[in-house]
Formats: C-alpha cells, sequence, structure tokens
C-alpha cells in the first residue's frame, strides 16, 4: 500500500467528504480511500473499452455492446 497526501483541498470538498464519512460510519480516510478505489476502477473500465476490439466477422460494434449493457441495466 502506498500513501498518498492530498493538499489544496477546497473547503467545500472537504466538508462534503467529511460529511459523507460520517454518514457511511467511516474515517475520512477510509472513505476517500474507498471512492478512489471506484474512480480507479472505472477508469480502467474506459480504458478497457476504448480498446476494446469486437470478435472478427461478427459485425458487432462498441455501440452495440454499450446498448446491450444499457438495455440489460434498464431491464432489471
Amino acid at each position: 500500500m502506498r500513501r498518498m497526501n492530498l493538499r489544496d483541498v477546497p473547503d467545500e470538498v472537504y466538508a462534503t467528504l467529511a460529511s459523507g464519512a460520517e454518514a457511511n460510519h467511516q474515517s475520512l480516510n477510509a472513505f476517500v480511500v474507498e471512492w478512489l478505489a471506484e474512480l480507479a476502477r472505472t477508469l480502467r473500465m474506459a480504458d478497457y473499452v476504448a480498446s476494446y476490439e469486437p470478435p472478427r466477422g461478427t459485425g458487432l460494434t462498441v455501440d452495440d455492446a454499450v446498448a446491450a449493457v444499457r438495455e440489460g441495466r434498464e431491464a432489471s
């Protein structure tokens, strides 16, 4: 694990994060680490989608795949 120090966090951002941590019964550090981990997963997913090449000969596009995922989410 690595340590990270944040500087120049705007007061409003700090207050919002502190409030979120309190509401979730977490330390501010644990709350921020959880959100940073979620952001990292999202960034990796965006990289994956950007580099995805559909199977050849299927006629599928990335847009088709995204539409299918959205349709599945909306159906549930």
